[in-house]
């Protein structure tokens, strides 16, 4: 019989996000957005900026998270990202000026601009306003 739940953990280098018996988890993998349930079958998955859902109890809860990695286990996830905010956390206004800056700094033409550290940048700004656009649960 398979399991009903499965603790997720979701960690940033600064602190334990999260930690709970979850009955379903969706994380925006590099390859795609993937759904986790109890039972699921061993994976090692590389995350994208973007939105991650948990389901707990009868709570949804909704994160705009960095890459990282997710370590998926048949009774434990463990998500391990270089930063995360609960969507509720997000100031849409903070994130559009940080697009902004992004962009900006791509267009530079000023060779001392770290293009790489731009461009993720960019991808996190605009992670975090997509999960802000969708604060009203589906």
């Amino acid at each position: 019989m398979l399991p009903k739940k499965f603790i997720l953990d979701l960690v940033t280098p600064d602190r334990r996000v999260l930690a709970l018996e979850a009955e379903a988890a969706v994380l925006p993998g590099a390859e795609g957005s993937f759904g986790v349930r109890p039972g699921h079958h061993p994976l090692l998955a590389a995350l994208q900026p973007g939105w991650m859902k948990v389901w707990h109890g009868s709570v949804r809860e909704d994160f705009a998270i960095s890459g990282g990695f997710a370590e998926v286990l048949p009774d434990r996830v463990n998500v391990l990202v270089s930063a995360c905010e609960r969507i509720t956390e997000i100031d849409p206004q903070r994130a559009a000026q940080a697009r902004e800056r992004a962009i900006k700094r791509l267009k530079s033409r000023d060779p001392g601009v770290d293009r790489e550290r731009a461009a993720r940048a960019l991808e996190r700004a605009r992670a975090r306003l997509r999960a802000a656009g969708r604060r009203a649960p589906e």
